[in-house]
């Protein structure tokens, strides 16, 4: 069961009366590092200082609380913690009138815990029977979140052997990034205790579709009941402010590409006429472009954003969004023209003069990122220096490992990421 966090001090009594209450016995503090880790302490519940989150029903008697690093004696927030900056941003979005309904709709690899094989063998998208071998086992997964306060919109089987989807209903504020976190490392839980391993990483397979972390979002008022990105009115359904938005999207793309896809195997997933953009592109209901317009629900629509990786951090796709979005509209920046539904972003005559393709190299990602001031000065030069030297390292470990022999990536790509993303 969910556990709403407590703010102050003096309910730290109530804590504990709940924690006796459903007999939990240890406390975790987890928090999510820069490379999408999951990283935690756990505490026997009777040294439990602190508010419960939510109870995790997969693990025996322990709850858990979401942690943001601050500094020692101090008590300032650590500037390059990801869950700080995730907030810093949603606060500057609130400082606009502005709150944000989000949600990240991941796809992720499940295999066989020893032998690594995918419990899944064949291409056959939304097949029934394909989800029926293992049925049970995803139907715990989502009972189990619902009870961690995680609400499943639905399960499927999706394009490559051994994945499957399993979307998430929206939230308000920081808690889509923290039920994103959540439903990681639960997934990743669940399937060892089933005998399975679980994987976010980007690309298994090289001739495979990859996995990806779309981030649907909308924009409503500091209330939360009116939609602020939305004028039916309006072209396309949307508002100035929601053309802005999306305008500060595709000029950010490049950059966001790395921040929120942001391992070297992430990169092949940027290619050319498949379901991941390859260019800064926006449609209606287009799957090809960077940002897809939603048109549905009483609201009329909402955004998906498309550049995130299942291997990225949520905090800081989160952040790195907000920081696009509204850079879109402090400068009111103009809405390119919509690539024509059914038509790929990949199609020259159909995208707008001077579209700017997405990188597909580590080196191009991290040229388009340190050239992105807005981004930089938003992360701050602490966080962007060390999310630079990590991914420098991970690319020297890579030519080291393959010693320049392309076959030896993807195993490289297996060793280095399946475990622990």
């Amino acid at each position: 069961m969910a556990i709403e966090s407590k703010q102050c001090a003096t309910e730290t009594e109530k804590c504990i009366d709940l924690i006796n209450d459903l007999g939990i016995e240890f406390v975790r503090y987890e928090f999510y590092d820069v490379n999408s880790v999951a990283r935690s302490k756990t505490y026997p519940a009777r040294h439990f200082q602190s508010c419960v989150k939510s109870v995790l029903p997969w693990v025996e008697g322990t709850a858990r609380v979401f942690v943001s690093a601050s500094s020692v004696g101090e008590g300032d927030d650590v500037t390059v913690d990801p869950r700080n900056i995730a907030q810093a941003q949603l606060n500057a979005l609130e400082g606009r009138n502005i709150s944000l309904l989000s949600s990240f709709e991941y796809e992720f690899w499940v295999v066989e815990g020893k032998t690594r094989k995918t419990i899944t063998e064949d291409l056959n998208i939304c097949s029934t029977l394909r989800l029926a071998e293992h049925q049970s086992f995803f139907n715990s997964i989502a009972k189990n979140l619902f009870k961690a306060g995680i609400d499943i919109e639905r399960l499927e089987t999706e394009d490559s052997p051994g994945q499957f989807e399993m979307p998430m209903k929206p939230s308000f504020g920081i808690r889509a990034a923290d039920d994103a976190a959540t439903f990681r490392t639960g997934v990743k839980e669940m399937a060892k205790q089933q005998g399975f391993a679980a994987s976010f990483m980007t690309k298994l397979f090289k001739d495979q579709e990859g996995s990806s972390g779309h981030l649907n979002h909308s924009l409503w008022s500091l209330d939360r009941q009116t939609p602020l990105h939305s004028d039916k009115s309006r072209l396309y359904g949307l508002s100035k402010m929601g053309e802005h938005w999306i305008a500060g999207l595709l000029a950010h793309a490049p950059a966001l590409s790395l921040l929120q896809s942001p391992s070297l195997n992430c990169r092949d997933t940027f290619r050319r006429d498949t379901f991941a953009p390859s260019n800064a592109t926006w449609g209606v209901d287009n799957r090809t472009c960077a940002v897809r317009l939603k048109k549905t629900g009483v609201h009329g629509s909402y955004i998906e954003n498309r550049l995130g990786s299942s291997a990225g951090n949520p905090y800081i796709s989160l952040a790195a969004m907000i920081v696009a979005g509204i850079d879109g509209i402090d400068r009111k920046l103009p809405l390119p023209e919509a690539v024509p539904f059914n038509t790929p972003s990949s199609d020259e005559a159909s995208i707008p003069p001077g579209t700017v393709p997405l990188p597909t190299d580590i080196d191009g990602a991290l040229k388009s990122l340190t050239e992105d001031t807005v981004l930089c000065k938003a992360f701050g030069s602490d966080f962007i220096q060390a999310f630079i030297a990590i991914k420098l390292k991970e690319k020297k470990l890579l030519s080291s490992y393959c010693s320049n022999k392309k076959d030896d990536t993807y195993k490289w790509f297996k060793e280095f990421y399946f475990d622990y993303i």
